[in-house]
């Protein structure tokens, strides 16, 4: 390969890699996270919700469901009324009510119901840790984010292919290649090649799907303007998307078949839905709308509407003739997210991204290496500064949400509000104390210590103030809360074990410094 172009390639990779770092970096670490949504989303609630055994139990039909829900309630019957039924990692019934409209916007009561009781016991809105990291992942929680995000990934995905130019000559013997006493340029560079070898599988399909995930809206106004001449909504039935929209006949339903419809789908589909939506509740014309996994297929979803008045199918995912379009974005949000091989490949999956983190650190640490002969040190600084604030601050923020989530009190406020202004603060704060230290080197070591040290109160929280809860829930049969706990565990750790080697080292510099600017005294002749 021609010597200029791999020198072009090279410079081209090191400055892309660098203006995207700080938002990959956010996108792969929360993303790594977000692969468990739901296990920290009950570990959120298991020091708020007292576990229940649903073995032996007899679980409230759904039809019971719906009129406990909006029971004494302003329900919109004309929208909708959604409802998740109880799963392995969350014991509860969840329900969505449309409110009518009074003025002041459109608002949404959200329900946990408890699945033998009836009781209502929560509101899912509260325990909004998990639902914030994912929104962070893939749209900053920022307008526009989520296009934001999409240009990162295309970004991203040249950034792949231009390493593999960079190294195509080297690839194999690279990737067996560690010099472990070798200069610090060399140890980072060949760390570098081999992450970036490992995970180039995962990384290459997280970019096209993020891709995919995050531009589809500019596909789909292109191809609404070319193809179909703005008729958007004809777009969309042909893409397999199709919108319920009964008209409301002012005729209360008469015996509703909800419970023999919903079994019918699992009947038909082979797996229990999971979401139910009510359209025209109470009204002839309601529909029932089911949506969940089918068990026996790789990326199967199933996607069937009845209604209610003569059990007749609105429409129907045609298992033997799927839609291209929604089949395909099947497939691809089954490889995002992982959801095809159990916890095991989540496992993988996490591993890989925080590898993908490194990959990014390590990338910017040698883009400053390249240029510490050539650039000013104000902007070096700057480099090393940025890295910092958006690696090491990043998961300072996301643990001190952890932190939010446990202590917060329940109700009476926009708790969900609250957890957000501890993350940004915290964030912020981190980032402040980066930019205004004399020294980065003990910046990175602070907040290293300062994570493993939040982390640590985490965990003494947990078994101080709710282990009776902890413990019930493995009982009953749900170990993510304390799976959970076990990661953070793990994080503080890795921690500490890193901030004490750099540590180690920081005091190794500062005695040499020390030891070459030493004052020497004359000699005192006796």
């Amino acid at each position: 390969m021609n010597k200029e172009f791999v020198k072009r390639n090279t410079e081209a990779h090191g400055w892309l890699g660098l203006i995207i770092s700080g938002l990959l970096f956010v996108v792969f670490f929360t993303g790594a996270i977000s692969f468990f949504r739901e296990e920290v989303q009950l570990w959120a609630t298991s020091a708020h919700i007292e576990s229940i055994s649903l073995e032996g139990q007899e679980i409230i039909p759904v039809s019971q469901i719906l009129e406990i829900a909006i029971a004494g309630r302003d329900f919109n019957a004309r929208e909708h009324l959604t409802i998740y039924p109880p799963s392995h990692l969350e014991p509860y019934y969840t329900a969505y009510v449309d409110l009518v409209d009074r003025g002041g916007g459109e608002k949404v009561d959200a329900l946990l119901i408890h699945p033998v009781s009836g009781d209502i016991i929560g509101d899912p809105n509260d325990f909004y840790l998990s639902s914030f990291l994912y929104i962070v992942h893939y749209s900053l929680n920022i307008p526009f984010g989520s296009y934001l995000i999409g240009f990162v990934a295309l970004f991203f995905l040249f950034s792949i292919f231009s390493g593999v130019l960079i190294h195509a000559a080297d690839f194999v013997k690279g990737f067996f290649r560690y010099r472990a006493d070798g200069r610090k340029r060399s140890q980072l560079l060949d760390l570098h090649n081999i992450i970036g070898v490992i995970s180039l599988p995962y990384t290459l399909m997280f970019a096209v799907t993020g891709l995919i995930f995050n531009l589809v809206i500019i596909y789909q106004i292109a191809f609404g303007v070319i193809l179909y001449k703005g008729d958007l909504d004809a777009l969309l039935t042909d893409a397999g998307f199709v919108t319920v929209t009964p008209e409301w006949q002012d005729e209360p339903w008469s015996n509703p078949p909800v419970d023999e419809l919903y079994q019918q789908s699992i009947d038909t589909w082979g797996g229990v839905p999971s979401q139910m939506r009510v359209y025209n509740y109470g009204d002839s014309s309601a529909v029932l709308e089911f949506y969940g996994p089918v068990e026996d297929e790789f990326a199967g979803q199933f996607g069937v509407a009845y209604n209610v008045s003569d059990r007749s199918e609105v429409f129907s995912e045609n298992r033997n003739d799927p839609n291209a379009v929604s089949a395909g974005l099947d497939v691809v949000a089954t490889l995002h997210y992982g959801s095809f091989g159990g916890l095991g490949l989540r496992f993988l999956y996490l591993i890989l991204a925080m590898g993908v983190c490194a990959l990014i650190v390590t990338g910017n640490l040698l883009w400053v290496g390249a240029r510490e002969k050539t650039m000013s040190s104000a902007k070096l600084n700057f480099v090393g500064r940025f890295t910092l604030a958006s690696t090491a601050g990043v998961a300072v923020a996301t643990i001190f949400a952890f932190i939010a989530e446990r202590l917060l009190p329940i109700g009476g406020y926009d708790r969900a509000s609250y957890l957000s202004y501890a993350f940004v603060i915290a964030l912020v704060s981190a980032s402040s104390y980066i930019w205004l230290a004399a020294d980065r080197r003990k910046v990175l070591v602070r907040l290293l210590q300062v994570f493993t040290g939040a982390c640590f109160f985490l965990l003494f929280v947990d078994l101080v103030l709710y282990p009776s809860n902890l413990m019930q829930y493995v009982k009953n049969g749900f170990f993510a809360p304390v799976g959970v706990d076990v990661g953070i565990l793990v994080s503080a750790v890795l921690g500490a074990y890193v901030s004490i080697k750099l540590q180690g080292r920081l005091s190794s510099i500062s005695n040499k410094e020390k030891n070459n600017f030493a004052p020497e005294f004359p000699e005192t002749v006796n």
